[in-house]
């Protein structure tokens, strides 16, 4: 996540896109809640996570050990596949805007992938130390799949906001890029569920707050600190 935010320090000054990120901060952090599909979306995958507790590594195991993809083909999904997708999106999108057409649902989907990427993996960062799940591999916060959360935020998104022809493959990146974290025994299948949910659940729900155009006078504001070490977090609510 780190990563992604320093991307956004050049994304933001095409179109000011740093206002338009902060802007009514708190209604999108609680949009998986509060939005009907999203709130659906987290219901199921909580229930399927909480039964996937109990079967831990079974499939995981299952493709460690059959690896359904040989050779290589596993090192794209772990290297680039966790923000390069989200990144490119919204800078096309903002340079689309920008340079091109000048519409705002290109400055909105810009913003909107942004938000998506940004409160999801922030969500699935906060919860890895509270739970702190040791890895497949032996490391720590194994749960949730940083990876597949933000993978699966950009296909949520990019299937709300466009056709099945782009949504399909999307989501099908975002599960090979699942399949990758467990393939390699860096999670669990229950890491990568609950990453796909809070994925899923914030890509749908911010793109709908986009098309609404949300409110609420807020700003929750998140920078990345000397040599990108830690984060800062600030919050400003008007009265």
């Amino acid at each position: 996540m780190k990563k992604f935010i320093f991307i956004l320090q050049f994304i933001f000054p095409i179109l000011n896109l740093h206002a338009g990120l902060l802007a009514d901060a708190k209604e999108d952090v609680i949009s998986p809640w509060t939005n009907a599909t999203a709130q659906k979306v987290l219901i199921i995958g909580t229930s399927l996570t909480l039964v996937a507790v109990f079967q831990k590594d079974m499939i995981s195991k299952d493709l460690r050990e059959d690896k359904p993809l040989c050779c290589n083909l596993t090192k794209p999904g772990n290297v680039f596949m966790q923000i390069l997708p989200n990144a490119v999106y919204s800078l096309a999108m903002g340079l689309n805007f920008y340079l091109f057409k000048k519409d705002d649902d290109s400055k909105r989907r810009a913003i909107g992938m942004a938000k998506a990427t940004l409160y999801s993996g922030l969500l699935a960062d906060i919860i890895k130390p509270i739970v702190n799940e040791k890895r497949p591999n032996g490391g720590n916060s194994s749960f949730p799949s940083g990876h597949t959360t933000t993978a699966f935020a950009f296909a949520a998104f990019v299937a709300s906001e466009h056709s099945l022809s782009f949504g399909l493959p999307a989501y099908a990146m975002a599960t090979y890029v699942g399949i990758c974290r467990m393939q390699d025994h860096y999670h669990y299948f229950l890491d990568v569920l609950a990453g796909a949910t809070i994925g899923i659940s914030y890509g749908i729900a911010l793109a709908q707050n986009s098309k609404s155009g949300g409110s609420g006078p807020s700003a929750f504001i998140v920078t990345p600190t000397e040599e990108l070490k830690g984060l800062s977090f600030k919050y400003a609510l008007q009265f």
